[in-house]
């Protein structure tokens, strides 16, 4: 009897932990923020990946920029379902009011068989959204994965540069910004900078410069930065946007 219930317990203890196991996996999860200005393919930058693994769903929210979805389509409808938040024509219920949808919902199914499409495992996303002045069209790359997936929310940012862009004379230095931008707080994030460093302000003021029209080495010299630094922020920035692994 005693024996039984020794072996009882350690099952259940084996069984809590494989659950821990679990749950801290899920726990990992993580948001991934995208520029709209790489997710309308404005960028050098890949078009974004949306990697589906089996049980699980990505979410792509366009609630920080503000724009309610118009159009959606997959070109690859035998790989993935699609449902949104709210109403769509020709998707989820009609519109009747303003209440559009501005969250995707993309979930891996069983491959079903199309005659008139080829079979792949890949599809292209297209969105079109409207906002308060302008109409968007996004576009991501759909594939199916045979991984442990980290991204539960694709979450699409306002370019909080745009309104600087005319202000900048080179396309180049305009891009640049973005990346530098986003290398920045990825940087910030993982560490690479600590946050009580005194590069933090002297970024900072380095942007501001790149922003009020200055080219970029003139910029870091002035701000006491290496042009070293600004190469690897850019990379970082740049590698952020390319892939969500």
């Amino acid at each position: 009897m005693k024996k039984a219930a020794v072996i009882s317990i350690f099952i259940l203890i084996s069984f809590t932990n494989i659950s821990m196991k679990v749950i801290a996996g899920e726990i990992n999860f993580r948001k991934e923020r995208i520029s709209s200005f790489v997710a309308t393919g404005n960028s050098k930058s890949a078009i974004p990946l949306i990697k589906l693994s089996s049980g699980y769903g990505v979410n792509v929210s366009f609630i920080p920029t503000g724009e309610t979805i118009e159009k959606v389509w997959l070109d690859n409808p035998g790989i993935a379902s699609l449902d949104v938040d709210g109403c769509l024509s020709g998707l989820g219920k009609e519109c009747e009011e303003d209440t559009g949808a501005t969250v995707l919902h993309l979930r891996r199914i069983k491959p079903l068989d199309f005659k008139q499409l080829p079979s792949t495992t890949t599809s292209l996303l297209t969105v079109v959204t409207k906002g308060s002045t302008k109409r968007r069209v996004y576009v991501f790359r759909v594939a199916m994965a045979d991984v442990t997936p980290k991204v539960h929310t694709i979450e699409i940012t306002n370019d909080n540069e745009e309104f600087n862009i005319n202000r900048l004379g080179n396309t180049t230095d305009t891009i640049n910004l973005q990346l530098i931008n986003r290398g920045f707080i990825v940087a910030q994030q993982q560490r690479l900078i600590s946050l009580k460093s005194p590069l933090i302000p002297r970024v900072r003021n380095f942007l501001v410069s790149i922003r009020a029209g200055e080219q970029i080495n003139m910029a870091a010299r002035k701000n006491g930065i290496s042009l070293q630094l600004v190469n690897r922020l850019i990379e970082l920035g740049n590698k952020s946007y390319e892939t969500i692994k």
